[in-house]
């Protein structure tokens, strides 16, 4: 009647009840009521007693019906159409109901009615726990609460990590309502120090306190001495298993077989069971089966997938279409197969943040420690393919956190300044309603700067980049969110994104030396192909020749010699990976892989006799066939003349050897603005134009940047540059000529193993040490202290160009 299925027609008030077909019976039959109303008079039943009725606002006694028309009028319209109306209604789940005579058994055993509940909700700052027996009663009991089947109206739930003390204060302060509980659920994944913070505030904001579990235990203590009402749920039992089942399939079969489930077998199965088991259109037997089936299955089972199964499970990678970010969950904690920052190879001090982190968040679930205090906000930069979105998945799950993964081209999608703005913001705010959780930001460095665009444009950037700094300034309270971004190019990011409080942790991921390939290869190879004994010397050699490859090369690399073997129905091999990467080389003659190797060992020398760098690796055997010696030079180097000086001699000693032993120079030392003689002509240029020791005018401040243009434009400047490249030849000629022994020792070393480093190179540099000591025929120019690994990286690299000139590069 509530729904105007049905009208009450009466004459007078003496008259008899008539029934007849409400204003709404129509849509009501097509459907447009779902199974609410099931639940409700389930509900009703379970919560025994007349007095509920005054608590729903409507009559369910079965026995109000056409036969109180006692003239008969209407009678078989309105049969009919309670028939329709029962045949209509939607079948219930068979958890929901489930939990629902679980709750009305536990109201019962305590004394309370269903109007008890609601009366006791309704005062000022209640404490009620439920608590059930079975996996899965808290989900469904919440869901139940929200949509308003337990009680009379739906209650709007407020996660207790939520509460704060600006809930207490007299502004905020709302009139009570029923509609509004604070709510602790069992597996909602907060801190411990957040529900105690939580707990705290609660009392305060007048609301009830409303928790619920799956399991007693599961709840605070201090919660459960104070609750006012305290429903405990026994477990799940034969006789409970029948009273669903007559819901959900009906009287009529026969229900007494279940009688078979022993009470033990019951106290294995959870609600999610009973939802496989207990479905319309089943017989009693067909229940029986599936119950004992699920019964009769290994624990293991019930949580642990086939390979097949989990590929055609449902992904744990969800689109937000708010966002257009993506929700990855972690990888389950025994999955052995998953990323984690512990086993990645190659991320050097990332890896060190991601355990500092790990190991914080666990002083911050325990309330130890406060998010404030915590390093949770980190810029990852490097070369593209390095592994930057690999790292932050493998950082989800080595937290155990989900990821929300975005980027700046995801947020600039709809191209509108409202609808951008509003991505953004929705970003964060999704971000915050799954804390704790990771939220990675790629290609960041398109937020560009401001100022850096033009006029017409200036501010549309302006107010994007000034939300994303509002959104990621640390005075805005995002406690549980760890902030990850990630760029190929942080010089075009704004200054204030990456200042202290916003981005303030900035980590280079180069790209990784030997060793670290070498573990890249063994984990993309460990599913199909264990590496040990000899194969270990084969996959060092494999790992020196892939020097120059990013990470990602790597995987490809892997893949593309699986799928070799898969074509020849075999298993990989490790000589299959060794002929991808040969492949991948040009072919070199013997002339010009002698040049290249003298040329390389002409700058180890150099770096070496001179004092200005560590040499930490050089090959004539690079991933795209460029030679290059990897060094790192010192800092003291660029603050004296004389340091400087001797780079550039380190930089020309390449072309110098070749002119000195071979004969003649290639043309390897130049090419391109990264090349050997680029590099020198900067130096020099900063010797003479922005560093205060020119021959003239030397407190005139020109930008380094700008060399090339200034150069080009000023002929006496030119002029002095090159007198300083002149002189700086000069000295390394004289240094080769010295050292001729030395670098023939590095040549031959280089043409017999292709790329030198670790152990086998610094025997080849103590060999050039000791015959520069022997003859005495050079005094090192800088007296530099030892370089050591983290100083500024140096990367001097060559390729082979058409016409057989070698191109040159440095990179830091």
């Amino acid at each position: 009647m509530n729904l105007k299925v049905l009208q009450r027609v009466t004459a007078g008030e003496d008259a008899p009840v008539r029934y007849a077909p409400g204003h709404k019976s129509e849509v009501f039959l097509r459907g447009g009521l779902r199974r609410k109303l099931r639940l409700e008079m389930i509900a009703c039943l379970a919560f025994n007693g007349d007095e509920e009725d005054e608590v729903f606002g409507k009559k369910t006694d079965t026995l109000i019906g056409p036969d109180d028309d006692e003239e008969g009028a209407d009678a078989e319209q309105v049969k009919e159409l309670l028939i329709a109306v029962h045949d209509a209604v939607e079948p219930a789940l068979a958890a929901e109901i489930a939990t629902i005579l679980m709750l009305g058994d536990a109201a019962a055993h305590s004394g309370h009615s269903l109007t008890d509940l609601y009366a006791l909700l309704s005062r000022p700052r209640p404490v009620v726990a439920l608590e059930g027996a079975v996996p899965g009663f808290e989900r469904c009991c919440s869901h139940l609460l929200r949509r308003g089947i337990l009680l009379p109206r739906p209650l709007t739930m407020i996660p207790v990590d939520r509460i704060t003390l600006d809930w207490a204060a007299p502004s905020v302060m709302r009139p009570y309502s029923p509609r509004l509980t604070i709510l602790i659920e069992s597996s909602y994944e907060i801190s411990r120090r957040d529900v105690a913070r939580g707990l705290q505030h609660a009392p305060t904001t007048g609301l009830p306190l409303l928790a619920i579990a799956d399991h007693p235990d599961l709840l605070p203590e201090r919660l459960v001495q104070s609750a006012d009402l305290r429903l405990s749920c026994n477990p799940l039992s034969p006789a409970l298993l029948k009273e669903v089942a007559r819901h959900v399939i009906g009287a009529a079969d026969d229900l007494d077989m279940l009688d078979a489930v022993s009470p033990e077998d019951c106290s294995t199965l959870s609600l999610d069971d009973l939802l496989w088991c207990i479905r319309p259109g089943m017989s009693g037997s067909e229940v029986l089966k599936r119950l004992q089936a699920k019964i009769a299955q290994p624990p293991e089972k019930h949580s642990a997938q086939s390979k097949k199964s989990a590929r055609n499970a449902p992904s744990s990678h969800s689109r937000t279409a708010d966002t257009g970010g993506e929700l990855i969950q972690p990888a389950a904690p025994d999955d052995e197969n998953a990323l984690r920052v512990e086993a990645l190879s190659g991320y050097g001090e990332a890896a060190e943040w991601a355990i500092a982190l790990k190991n914080d968040l666990v002083l911050w679930r325990e309330g130890q420690l406060e998010w404030q205090d915590m390093i949770t906000r980190l810029l990852l930069h490097g070369p593209p393919g390095t592994g930057k979105t690999t790292f932050a998945k493998a950082l989800a799950n080595s937290l155990q956190l989900p990821l929300l993964a975005t980027s700046v081209s995801t947020w600039l999608e709809p191209s509108a300044l409202g609808e951008v703005l509003q991505r953004v913001r929705e970003t964060f705010e999704e971000a915050e309603r799954h804390r704790p959780i990771v939220l990675f930001i790629d290609e960041i460095n398109g937020f560009g700067t401001r100022g850096g665009h033009k006029d017409r444009d200036s501010s549309y950037w302006n107010s994007f980049i000034n939300k994303a700094l509002e959104l990621l300034d640390g005075a805005v309270a995002r406690e549980g969110v760890v902030i990850v971004g990630a760029t190929n190019k942080p010089e075009l990011l704004d200054r204030a994104l990456v200042r202290a409080g916003r981005l303030e942790t900035h980590i280079e991921i180069p790209l990784p030396d030997t060793k670290s390939l070498s573990g890249i290869l063994r984990h993309h190879l460990k599913r199909h192909l264990p590496i040990e004994g000899a194969e270990i010397e084969q996959l060092l050699r494999i790992a020196r020749r892939a020097n120059g490859m990013s990470g990602a090369d790597i995987e490809k690399l892997v893949r593309e010699a699986r799928q070799r073997s898969r074509r020849e129905d075999r298993a990989v091999t490790l000589h299959d990976v060794e002929a991808r990467i040969k492949n991948r080389l040009p072919q070199l003659d013997d002339g010009l892989r002698y040049r290249f190797a003298v040329h390389e060992a002409g700058h180890v020398v150099a770096r070496t006799l001179t004092g200005v760098a560590e040499v930490e690796l050089v090959t004539i055997e690079g991933s795209d066939g460029r030679p290059y010696t990897q060094s790192t030079f010192h800092p003291d180097v660029m603050h004296h003349e004389e340091g400087r000086k001797s780079l550039i001699w380190s930089y020309v000693a390449g072309r110098a050897a070749e002119e000195v032993v071979v004969g003649r120079p290639t043309l390897g030392a130049g090419g391109g603005p990264q090349s050997d003689l680029a590099q020198a002509t900067a130096l020099a240029f900063s010797l003479e134009a922005s560093v205060g020791v020119g021959a003239r005018q030397p407190f005139v401040y020109r930008s380094p940047d700008t060399w090339e243009d200034a150069l080009a434009s000023d002929l006496e400047l030119r002029a002095r540059v090159s007198r300083r490249l002149d002189e700086a030849y000069a000295e390394a000629l004289a240094l080769v000529r010295q050292n001729v022994r030395g670098i023939k020792i590095v040549a031959e070393a280089l043409l017999e193993h292709g790329t030198l480093e670790g152990e086998p190179l610094a025997r080849v540099l103590e060999k050039v040490r000791q015959c520069a000591m022997m003859r005495d025929e050079m005094q090192p120019t800088h007296d530099a202290v030892p370089a050591t690994r983290k100083n500024l990286r140096c990367l001097d690299s060559g390729s082979v160009e058409a016409d057989s000139a070698m191109r040159t590069s440095d990179s830091g």
